[in-house]
């Protein structure tokens, strides 16, 4: 696919179904943040994420289309032709109009390697991708008690270097307490914003 097919999936106005797409390493938590925002448990856990899958929900009136992808592994453990191709089959899967990506970042690890692979995988969809891209933390509980802002500090360069290429669009989830609504409605304001000011 080449990198102007991206940005045919992303169009000026949102439809009336929002996608979400769920990008990061194996074990980020994506499966998990598919079912945080959806409210209900939807993605399997605990097995390898292989092909795309994607799920319908409506939330604070928001119809939604969520893409969960198999995640790439820093290790060589994952098949990286497959998950690149995976990658860009999902843009496919998410509906034309308003396409939204969240890259999964789990708090507890972050290292140049990361950010490689970031770029590496992010690359097969395009420069465009990083203007509709939102760097998602997910299990919030292991800052203990810190911001995010003094974690982001604290990695240094690796994983400011990918917050400037999301416009330094981020949130924090913490995946263990899916009782906790107002996350997924905080989160979802930030996309409506990004969806309206990248349209």
């Amino acid at each position: 696919m080449a990198v102007s097919n991206v940005t045919a999936y992303v169009g000026p106005e949102c439809g009336s179904v929002m996608g979400l797409l769920l990008l990061g390493r194996r074990h980020a938590g994506k499966s998990s943040v598919g079912d945080l925002i959806l409210g209900r448990s939807e993605f399997e856990h605990g097995k390898k994420t292989t092909r795309c899958v994607r799920r319908y929900g409506w939330v604070d009136g928001v119809r939604l289309a969520v893409v969960d992808t198999p995640g790439w592994s820093l290790f060589g453990l994952a098949n990286a032709k497959q998950v690149k191709r995976e990658i860009l089959r999902s843009v496919m899967l998410a509906p034309p109009g308003c396409q939204l990506f969240l890259l999964v970042i789990p708090v507890d690890s972050f290292s140049k390697r990361d950010g490689s692979a970031i770029e590496k995988y992010l690359g097969v969809l395009g420069d465009a991708v990083w203007s509709y891209t939102l760097v998602l933390f997910t299990w919030g509980d292991e800052l203990r008690g810190k911001n995010i802002e003094q974690h982001i500090e604290k990695k240094g360069e690796p994983l400011q270097k990918i917050l400037r290429k999301c416009d330094n669009r981020y949130h924090v989830v913490n995946n263990k307490c899916p009782e906790d609504y107002t996350q997924v409605t905080e989160l979802l304001n930030i996309l409506k914003r990004m969806s309206a000011s990248t349209g």
